[in-house]
């Protein structure tokens, strides 16, 4: 093999394994959804597989194709059916083709500063730690397995060592794309049977959006989300693309991302799916496992797309065991909580400690949001107060 040949594949393994890295926030919200929500698992596969192709070959980064964090724990809790989500979808998705076309992106953008970026990226860092440790509570070894006391020795012995292995990133090994191997395989032998966990249905359902609903999706699922998608998958998520790969991320505008988020989650709506955002964890996770170009997300979106073609094989990726699941997200949550290192000014550093531990305290974006925005303005406030004081006289005064 010649060195040419040789770098073009090692560059390919290096896409394959970030194309997994994502798969620690994406599979076990999908699995909530399809258990709580009757979503057959191919639809909810196959729609966002597409979303992952076309979003990499568009950007030509790896761009995050994620459900929408918030809105799935609101519709997991209160059992909203398959079909008011879509309608949701759909509703959410022309919300912000709205927003991109009126500018209004544009003129968000100036009120997110770099101190404010950063502390969302820090909240969602430290959201993603605890989400890691709450999985292995909530569900145990397995998703679908009945939970148990179980061995903490053994769960945390599985992440020490699976982060050991994703943290060596060998050349020619795919590391991420190994351990998610080696644990579906082991997930397959003695996990559980998901049986009729996993409902039956059709991989794409034509969904006319209902209208009459819309005031009441508007409230209890939009609103509390629109701030999360705006902070996370408009602004934090094109900063993250401008850190990780600068030379290739002109695409990736805040105004490029919002109107990705509105037409993918149109089509989705009409085809029965769960509306889906670009989430800056994501992109932290495809860079951390070797992500560097748009294959990344078409390789991910494929075998999606392939597994949802095959109904019986949808429901194995949720065979992956959970400690293996959590791994991942932590090392996602360090890879998102560094980049707060570039912040150089104590007072971007305060700024970006508030927003990042009120987002984390409150799980509420709108709330540390406002926050970070007062600090910000109080400490300008000091300094041009500070500067004032200290202007030397106009020696024509004395």
């Amino acid at each position: 093999m010649t060195r040419t040949r040789r770098m073009r594949f090692v560059d390919f393994l290096g896409e394959l394994s970030g194309a997994v890295g994502d798969l620690g926030i994406t599979l076990p919200l999908a699995f909530a959804l399809v258990v709580s929500n009757d979503f057959p698992a191919s639809r909810i596969i196959l729609l966002w597989g597409i979303v992952y192709v076309l979003t990499g070959w568009y950007y030509r980064i790896p761009v995050s194709v994620q459900p929408l964090k918030a809105m799935a724990v609101i519709a997991i809790s209160a059992g909203f059916t398959s079909d008011q989500l879509a309608s949701t979808a759909f509703f959410f998705g022309a919300l912000f083709l709205g927003l991109a076309r009126l500018g209004v992106i544009r003129w968000l953008e100036k009120l997110f500063t770099p101190a404010l970026v950063q502390g969302i990226q820090l909240g969602i860092g430290l959201i993603l730690a605890q989400k890691a440790i709450m999985l292995i509570r909530e569900h145990g070894f397995f998703l679908g397995g009945e939970h148990g006391p179980g061995s903490w020795v053994v769960f945390v012995t599985v992440i020490v060592l699976t982060i050991m292995m994703l943290s060596q990133v060998v050349l020619n090994r795919p590391a991420a794309v190994i351990v998610l191997g080696v644990g579906l395989v082991v997930g397959i032998l003695v996990g559980p049977g998901l049986g009729a966990a996993v409902p039956s249905g059709s991989a794409v359902k034509f969904t006319v959006p209902v209208w009459s609903s819309f005031s009441e999706m508007l409230v209890l699922l939009i609103l509390p989300q629109l701030p999360l998608t705006l902070g996370n998958a408009v602004f934090a998520a094109s900063d993250a693309c401008r850190q990780y790969w600068p030379a290739r991320a002109k695409r990736s505008t805040p105004t490029a991302l919002a109107t990705s988020i509105g037409l993918a989650n149109v089509g989705i709506g009409l085809l029965g799916g769960f509306p889906i955002c670009h989430g800056a964890g994501g992109m932290a996770a495809h860079a951390r496992f070797g992500g560097r170009t748009g294959l990344t997300t078409m390789l991910l979106g494929t075998a999606f797309i392939v597994v949802a073609l095959f109904r019986d094989w949808s429901s194995f990726l949720f065979l992956i065991p959970v400690p293996v699941l959590g791994a991942l997200l932590l090392l996602t949550s360090w890879a998102l909580i560094r980049l707060c290192w570039r912040l150089r000014s104590g007072s971007e550093w305060a700024v970006a400690l508030v927003v990042g531990a009120a987002s984390f305290g409150t799980r509420n974006l709108s709330v540390a949001l406002v926050a970070g925005m007062v600090l910000e303005r109080l400490l300008a406030w000091r300094s041009t107060k500070r500067f004032r004081l200290v202007l030397p006289r106009d020696e024509s005064d004395a």
